[in-house]
């Protein structure tokens, strides 16, 4: 029995946009404190900007895997998909 093409590129796809997502939740709410000195210090994803780079990034990594997984693999876009993709 022949397995068709699209059937694991659409499980990898749907595999990393489960992972985008899951970054993009894990990175959003959580939030840390430590004790240093008898100091409390709270750390949370919107006191750095280079976190909310990454929450940004992987919200829009998670909509680009969104888009790809319902694409068809006939479709004119499909070249743009693997250039981007590559990229």
């Amino acid at each position: 029995m022949a397995m068709p093409k699209s059937i694991p590129t659409f499980v990898l796809r749907l595999m990393a946009l489960g992972a985008t997502i899951c970054a993009t939740i894990v990175m959003a709410t959580s939030h840390d404190s430590a004790t240093v000195l008898n100091l409390k210090f709270d750390a949370k994803y919107t006191n750095s900007p280079s976190f909310k780079y990454f929450v940004i990034v992987n919200a829009i990594a998670s909509g680009y895997g969104l888009i790809t997984l319902f694409l068809p693999s006939k479709s004119s876009l499909w070249r743009l998909v693997l250039v981007l993709d590559l990229v």
